[in-house]
C-alpha cells in the first residue's frame, strides 16, 4: 500500500507532476514512515498508470455520470477524491486490514462505500447497483493473483453486471519469475511475488477465455504519456520489445 502511494505522491509535487493528487502527498508527509530510505527513489510507473486509469474513468463518467466505479484493490489509492463527478458511487474494495487503514487516514464520504473482501470473493458484486454502467479498475492488482483466479473473477464479473469497462495493468513473464524468486525492490523492501505475467502479444489468449470482455486498448505503460518515459516510449516502438517484455495498460469494455 505504501510503496504506490509513495511512487504517486513524489510525481505529484512540482510544476511537471505526472498527476495532481494532493491527498497522496499530504498522506506521506503524515505517515511516519521513511518511504525513500524503505521504497528507494520513486519510479514513475504507479504515478502514469493512476493517471492513464483516471482518464478512462473521466471519459466514462462523461458518458455515464451516475454510473458506478469499483475500485479493487484500492490501498490507499485516493482517486475517488481525483476523478469525482460529483455523482458518481464508488466502491472501494479491498482486504479487511486495508479497509481499516483506509478509515483510520481517509475522509469518509458518503458516495464511496468501503467494501471489506477479496476482489477475488464475488460478494463485492452484491454491494454494487447493477441497473446501471459499472467501470471497474483492477490496477496493480491482478498480476498478484494466479492465472485461473483471475479468468474465474472477470468471468464472473462479466457475467453478473449488465455493461461496463475495465481496466487492469500487466506485468511480462519475465518480471513475475523474478518477483517469485525474491524481488529486491530496495534493501529494505523486497516486492511480494507477483505469479500472474502475460505479455502483450498473448492478450488474444486471455480474452478468448472470457465471452463478453472486449479488448479496446492495450499499451506500454510510456505510450500514453511519452514525455514521461522518454527512453522507454522509444523501445516500446519496438515490436519485439513492447509485444514480449514490457508491462502493459489494459481497457476493455462488456458485455
Amino acid at each position: 500500500m505504501l510503496w504506490p502511494l509513495w511512487s504517486r505522491a513524489s510525481h505529484a509535487r512540482g510544476s511537471g507532476a505526472v498527476l495532481q493528487d494532493p491527498m497522496a502527498t499530504a498522506l506521506v508527509d503524515a505517515i511516519d514512515c521513511d518511504f525513500r530510505g524503505r521504497f528507494g527513489r520513486p519510479g514513475v510507473v504507479h504515478a502514469v498508470r493512476a493517471r492513464y486509469s483516471d482518464d478512462l474513468i473521466r471519459a466514462f463518467l462523461g458518458h455515464h455520470p451516475d454510473a458506478s466505479v469499483v475500485a479493487l484493490g484500492e490501498g490507499l489509492e485516493s482517486q475517488f477524491w481525483r476523478v469525482d463527478s460529483g455523482r458518481v458511487r464508488w466502491y472501494s474494495v479491498d482486504l479487511a486490514e486495508a479497509i481499516a487503514v483506509r478509515h483510520r487516514l481517509l475522509p469518509a464520504h458518503a458516495r464511496n462505500t468501503l467494501v471489506p473482501c477479496s476482489a477475488l470473493d464475488t460478494q463485492w458484486f452484491d454491494a454494487v447497483p447493477g441497473d446501471g454502467p459499472v467501470f471497474v479498475s483492477a490496477a496493480g492488482l491482478l498480476m498478484y493473483f494466479e492465472r485461473n483466479a483471475v479468468v474465474i473473477l472477470l468471468r464472473s464479473m462479466v457475467r453478473h453486471f449488465r455493461c461496463g469497462e475495465l481496466f487492469f495493468d500487466t506485468i511480462p513473464p519475465w518480471l513475475s519469475r523474478r518477483s517469485l524468486k525474491g524481488w529486491a525492490v530496495t534493501r529494505h523492501y523486497t516486492a511480494p511475488p507477483m505469479p500472474f505475467g502475460i505479455a502483450l502479444e498473448r492478450l488474444p489468449d486471455l480474452f478468448r477465455q472470457i465471452s463478453g470482455l472486449t479488448p479496446l486498448k492495450a499499451q506500454t505503460c510510456a505510450e500514453p504519456y511519452p514525455r514521461t518515459m522518454p527512453l522507454f516510449a522509444l523501445l516500446s516502438r519496438v515490436r519485439a520489445v513492447k509485444q514480449r517484455v514490457a508491462p502493459g495498460l489494459v481497457h476493455a469494455r462488456f458485455p
